[in-house]
């Protein structure tokens, strides 16, 4: 008996018993008989390969943005201590999302996975202009701080939010205006969506006003300033995390272990 009830990955090991147990009734006919080509078929399995696929495709979308987002910035800040701040606060904002969507009780459709893959793109846009100021700030450093690197950091920090906190919420503020002719909407999608995206926003700036600048001031090298050759370590270091990835999903392939893919297949 399979029951409707269960998630989709609990059913899909039910299609799988009922599966096996058909190839199983198909091998006792003859070779000759046309019942060996049989096959089952069922509303319900189709169901739940739908939202197999769509739950998977949601993650991949997530994963595969975040690994574009933390190569980017790492990149541009060239310093893995002023990276750390900014993948934290994307982390922390992801986290609150999820668990906003649940309390609504959003179930995982074609508007939440579509979000999911652009929160990542939305969520660092203000930290990184914080940490852009960070890096500006440290141009115009007073030369009687230098010696004290504790109070030098928080200089820093305190000037790249006199330097781009009101652009960075202004820029909160205009696009959460933007969003509200959404809510009003018949259709549901795009009010689920605008209200999705005010809601990613408003917490971004706040997440990067609170924790992001916390971070900064703590964790931050007080005297890193970015130079070519920063630079070009910190491209080395994404071309090597990068390829020993690929490296190990090859061996894991090798190995016979299988990695779900996008489409609901298997590697």
């Amino acid at each position: 008996t399979t029951y409707k009830g269960k998630s989709s990955f609990q059913t899909y090991a039910d299609y799988l018993k009922w599966e096996n147990f058909l190839q199983e009734q198909l091998r006792q006919f003859s070779e000759q008989s046309s019942l060996r080509h049989g096959f089952q078929t069922c509303e319900h399995w189709k169901q739940i390969f739908m939202e197999i696929i769509g739950v998977q495709s949601a993650l991949y979308s997530l994963i595969l943005s975040l690994v574009i987002c933390v190569a980017a910035v790492a990149i541009f800040t060239t310093h893995v201590l002023l990276l750390l701040p900014v993948l934290l606060t994307i982390l922390g904002v992801i986290c609150l999302m999820v668990a906003i969507m649940y309390w609504f009780g959003w179930e995982m459709g074609a508007v939440e996975a579509i979000s999911l893959s652009i929160l990542v793109g939305s969520s660092v846009d203000y930290c990184v202009h914080l940490v852009e100021g960070y890096l500006l700030a440290g141009e115009n450093l007073p030369i009687a701080d230098t010696d004290d690197k504790c109070k030098m950091g928080k200089w820093r920090t305190l000037a790249a939010v006199r330097h781009v906190g009101v652009a960075i919420v202004s820029s909160a503020i205009t696009t959460v205006i933007a969003t509200i002719p959404l809510f009003f909407c018949i259709i549901t999608p795009f009010a689920k969506f605008g209200k999705i995206v005010a809601l990613n926003t408003g917490i971004s700036i706040l997440y990067t006003l609170t924790v992001n600048t916390a971070l900064l001031s703590i964790l931050a090298p007080s005297d890193f300033y970015r130079s070519r050759r920063s630079f070009i370590k910190a491209v080395l270091g994404v071309v090597t995390i990068g390829g020993g990835g690929f490296c190990v999903c090859l061996v894991l392939v090798k190995l016979g272990i299988k990695i779900p893919l996008p489409n609901g297949s298997t590697l």
